[in-house]
């Protein structure tokens, strides 16, 4: 089950936890560009955005396998800052959990819109954002920005149909 929290987070074996995950993702997702940051960029890179964010977290034997964060950039700007699945959690069920988990925060943050940057070469996210209907807003050598409008994220039949029905009214 997803657990969402609403508050800030400043935990560090939680910080551990979501670094692992991140770190085996990286290199599945982005890795062979060589791109990526280090550990201990990564580390410090969570540990800076906890306090700003609010965190979905699914968890299988009480270990992470799945976590997506959004974080404020200005009162009224928000963006998703991580979305991660284990690899061999990429299945149906976890990403409703994730999917659902990540609607309730959107949903309580009432948020008009939601913005996201995803690397080029993962090819997979980027399909996942344009099937969610996030639009390119801008674009860089290495990664584009996506844009969309909560109320159609929450609500559109695709939400519904990745959500199960489950999206917040």
């Amino acid at each position: 089950m997803a657990s969402a929290a609403g508050g800030p987070h400043t935990d560090d074996p939680l910080i551990d936890e979501l670094l692992a995950l991140d770190l085996l993702t990286q290199h599945a997702d982005t890795g062979a560009t060589g791109d990526g940051p280090g550990p201990v960029a990564l580390r410090a890179r969570l540990a800076e955005a906890l306090p700003q964010s609010r965190l979905c977290v699914v968890r299988r034997d009480a270990r992470v396998v799945a976590y997506g964060m959004i974080t404020t950039l200005s009162p009224t700007k928000w963006q998703v800052s991580a979305f991660t699945v284990h690899p061999r959690f990429r299945l149906p069920r976890v990403m409703r959990e994730l999917l659902a988990g990540m609607a309730e925060l959107i949903d309580a943050l009432q948020l008009d819109e939601l913005c996201c940057h995803v690397h080029k070469t993962n090819r997979a996210s980027v399909r996942f954002h344009r099937a969610l209907g996030f639009a390119v807003r801008e674009e860089s050598d290495k990664a584009y920005e996506f844009v969309a409008p909560t109320a159609y994220l929450l609500h559109s039949p695709r939400a519904q149909r990745l959500l199960g029905g489950a999206a917040p009214h």
